[in-house]
């Protein structure tokens, strides 16, 4: 009885701010198991069987045993079942009426509670009772609490008076819930409270006459924890959420929003989970802005599904208003380097050793300072087919891609492009050597329409046939190191492939998905130095490249990986994008890339890309990493790519005192001489409570416009958030941020 009474009163407790579970299971939970304090551990495992059974086992200094009649136990008296103990100064038991009343310090403990109350009374039949002046601690919950009355009426009604609940450690009053008295009906699942308070140290700061809220999991609509902020872009913004739960596969919740320099937003959000599918629908409308002077608005829908057994369905739709919406309402960072917002439809296959895929793609552009003519090509639709069958007559393996595609931009060259690309290969390995041959032909045939918007005129059908030839090999050379005391495996891995392609003009051809492949590690063993179909390159060539690993013998970790590779050309490449200049000699570019785990706390990363030809470097990055095991964690990466970017990034987290840390980070672009983002702020964080005070100045687009604001949130550990999330930002700005180590 006294258990159920306190996992009741948890969400009772949550409740009182208008949280409903769903909202509340929602969010990151603490964790609770690296908590320290004073919480009452399990005596013994026993008490952790969570089905209670078996015998009850009763002793005590003096025992006066009745057959028929009432027994009574004086004296350290100490009741024993699997499940469940129970101590008393004194305890009655009436055989009869299968009713035990303890007096005097009477504790009570099973797997989720412990419980000291001044008396205790509980019927084992029908499991009515009552308690008088109980105190409880909740074991995975990390709360407390205390109730001057329990009444009990088996398993349909309970009533608490003058109940509290906290997650803070025994002598921490940081926070704490009130209720003058508590109303649970089990049976339908909801809770009544009267005079609920909610006091901040001793301060009360919330007061609620009575509220209605939901006591187990079959979620409740009511209004949620309110939310507010300000940015220099739509000023002092609050915000007022209301969970409406339809059904139990559905829900909804409708947030009114008032901005003060914009005027007030509808916004929503739509959930559904069935047995087949499920998604989200979610749209905002500001019927007038005043400041831009126009209807505003976004909506999106994402949806999964599996209608049949290997059929896949993705949905991934979104829309806004106009090109400048998330400038002024988003608070992401990266929305300001992005051109185009994608909406795309898929149904897929998924066979033995194959899938295809089905597809509807547009793009809307979210860049005021990128027309229209700009944007990605729609694809409507497209068809993809991939095979891999390994293993099949004299050993060979197939691979099998092909890519049917419908091209569509206004006033530009448009069609549908058909693309094949069957390969076989013949793997060979032996102990630490492997040698794979491969040859493939690559068909692509387009049927062009409005050729006459082309820049070079060009023929309304177009088609290119290519062999492809490459050998892959390799070897791996291994041997044992001792270093600092510990076992080390150290590889040396010599890594050669030829590419053959020969050429064929494709410079009439449209260039509708592809762009040059990057020059990083992986791609020098790649067959096309472009993505997508509308370049197959030329090709005669041999990549060259070397790598080496330093494992540990114990446990196969990884803790130092180099590799450096480069591509020497046989003679020059001819295949080239419109308006690209093709300056390569007989050399590719030098690429290089590293990844050392010094120690636990400490790693780096880093790659190199140097040009022989201009004897210059194309890239650079530099990364170092810090995770301290107090909370602390460091970040600082510099990337450099020539003619086009150089940044310092520098994020972190400090502890300064017991749960106090100062978290920050300074994003700068040194090219073109801007900060991007600059963000530092003050947090206290403890398995009961956490607040987090933050200064953020970021670019909203590309032309440099900034927004900053000063975001607060309070977090009452168990309960709920109040105000903007900045857990959320930090998360996303600051890499490997998340709960501290509680001390």
């Amino acid at each position: 009885m006294e258990q159920r009474k306190n996992i009741l009163l948890v969400v009772a407790a949550i409740s009182l701010l208008g949280l409903t579970p769903l909202t509340w299971a929602a969010q990151t939970p603490p964790n609770w198991e690296s908590c320290g304090g004073t919480f009452i551990k399990a005596e013994s495992d026993e008490i952790l069987d969570p089905t209670p059974s078996g015998p009850i086992d009763v002793t005590a200094y003096q025992a006066e045993a009745e057959k028929e009649g009432i027994s009574t136990f004086i004296g350290d008296v100490k009741l024993r079942r699997r499940g469940q103990w129970l101590d008393a100064d004194k305890a009655f038991y009436d055989k009869q009426n299968k009713t035990i009343r303890a007096l005097g310090d009477a504790h009570y403990q099973d797997a989720m509670l412990d419980i000291t109350s001044d008396s205790t009374k509980v019927n084992l039949d029908t499991d009515v009772g009552e308690a008088e002046n109980a105190r409880y601690f909740l074991r995975d919950y990390h709360a407390r609490g205390k109730a001057d009355g329990v009444k009990r009426q088996g398993s349909t009604k309970t009533e608490l008076k003058e109940a509290t609940f906290t997650t803070c450690n025994v002598g921490d009053n940081a926070w704490r819930l009130e209720a003058g008295k508590v109303d649970l009906n089990h049976e339908t699942g909801v809770g009544f409270a009267r005079n609920a308070r909610l006091r901040l140290g001793n301060i009360p700061v919330l007061y609620l006459p009575f509220i209605r809220f939901p006591i187990d999991d079959r979620r409740k609509s009511g209004f949620l924890a309110p939310s507010g902020g300000r940015s220099t872009n739509s000023g002092a913004s609050i915000g007022i959420p209301y969970y409406w739960n339809i059904a139990p596969n559905r829900d909804a919740t409708i947030t009114p929003r008032y901005f003060s320099e914009r005027g007030f937003m509808l916004g929503g959000q739509f959930r559904y989970l069935n047995r087949s599918n499920q998604g989200q629908v979610r749209g905002t409308f500001l019927p007038m802005d005043e400041k831009a002077h126009k209807t505003r608005g976004a909506f999106s829908w994402q949806h999964t599904g599996s209608p049949w057994p290997r059929w896949f369905t993705n949905v991934d739709i979104n829309q806004v208003s106009d090109n400048r919406y998330f400038e002024d309402f988003s608070n992401s960072l990266s929305m300001a380097s992005t051109v185009a917002l994608s909406s795309e439809a898929d149904i897929s296959y998924q066979g033995n050793g194959w899938n295809a895929i089905g597809r509807a793609q547009e793009f809307q552009s979210i860049d005021p300072t990128i027309p229209d003519a700009f944007l990605p090509y729609r694809r409507l639709p497209q068809f993809l087919v991939d095979g891999f069958f390994p293993d099949r007559f004299l050993g060979l393996d197939v691979r099998v891609h092909g890519e049917a595609v419908n091209f569509q931009k206004i006033n530009a060259v448009g069609g549908t492009r058909v693309d094949l690309w069957p390969t076989v290969s013949l793997p060979l390995r032996t102990g630490g050597t492997y040698f794979t041959p491969s040859i493939g032909v690559r068909d692509t045939q387009y049927f062009l329409t409005n050729t006459s918007d082309a820049v070079t005129p060009t023929s309304t059908f177009l088609s290119r046939t290519l062999p492809i030839f490459n050998i892959d090999t390799g070897a791996t050379f291994e041997r044992q190191l001792s270093l600092g005391g510990g076992g080390f495996r150290q590889t040396l891995e010599p890594r050669a492939y030829y590419l053959y392609v020969p050429y064929q003009d494709q410079k009439n051809f449209p260039v509708f998905d592809t762009a040059p492949l990057d020059n990083y590690f992986a791609s020098l063993f790649q067959p096309n130095s472009f993505t997508g179909a509308d370049r197959m390159n030329d090709a005669n060539q041999v990549t060259l490249a070397l790598t080496s690993r330093l494992l540990e013998s114990a446990t196969g970790t990884e803790r130092f990986r180099a590799s450096v590779g480069a591509i020497d050309f046989f003679h020059k490449r001819r295949i080239t994008l419109p308006d690209v200049l093709d300056d390569s000699v007989t050399g590719s570019v030098i690429v290089s890339e590293m990844a050392a785990q010094l120690t636990k706390e400490w790693s780096l990363l880093g790659e190199y890309r140097f040009n022989p030809s201009h004897d210059q470097t194309d890239l650079s990055s530099a990364g170092v990493r810090y995770r301290g095991e107090n909370g602390a964690l460091m970040n600082i990466n510099y990337r450099y790519r020539r003619s086009v970017l150089q940044q310092i990034d520098v994020s972190g987290r400090y502890p300064i005192a017991n749960h106090w840390n100062v978290v920050g980070r300074w994003y700068e672009d040194i090219r073109n001489h801007r900060l991007l983002e600059m963000l530092g702020g003050l947090e206290y964080d403890s398995c009961c409570w956490a607040i987090r005070v933050v200064g953020r100045s970021y670019i909203t687009n590309i032309e440099g416009q900034r927004n900053t604001s000063i975001l607060v949130q309070l977090e009452l550990k168990g309960l709920g958030n109040i105000g903007q999330k900045v857990d959320t930002i930090l998360r996303r700005s600051v890499p490997g941020y998340g709960p501290p180590v509680y001390q």
